[in-house]
């Protein structure tokens, strides 16, 4: 799968990049909240992985602005926060999953692995619903 991962902390990008080029999926990587949204806008993936607090523009706002601009395909939270009003707060945004960190390769890896579609189907993401 075609993967964005927006993710600021070097650390977790290089942990994340390992678990999940491992079953195969292609990451893009970008490290603010802005430079995804302009991503996530002009190419097409299977999925979005967004941490929470990133600069320029945090997780949750830049969910909501890609649920807007007609991005219907699935979008998976990262987040170090995990109070019951923090997930509220995602799954209003748009969020599918929200993962709290620490996070396990194997959980993230699992995670991916539910959005994704099945051998011959084509992904979920449709291109033209890209802009309204």
């Amino acid at each position: 799968m075609r993967l964005l991962l927006a993710e600021d902390n070097a650390t977790n990008v290089e942990l994340f990049l390992a678990a999940l080029e491992t079953d195969g999926n292609e990451v893009t990587v970008e490290r603010d909240g802005l430079s995804a949204r302009e991503r996530a806008l002009q190419e097409t993936f299977d999925l979005i992985v967004l941490d929470i607090q990133m600069p320029l523009l945090d997780g949750n706002a830049l969910c909501a602005e890609l649920r807007i601009a007609g991005i219907q395909g699935p979008i998976i939270a990262l987040s170090a926060s995990a109070l019951p009003s923090d997930v509220t707060r995602g799954t209003t945004a748009g969020f599918d999953t929200y993962l709290t960190k620490p996070i396990r390769p194997a959980d993230l890896r699992a995670a991916v692995r539910r959005f994704q579609p099945p051998a011959g189907e084509p992904p979920r993401v449709d291109p033209s619903a890209r802009r309204p």
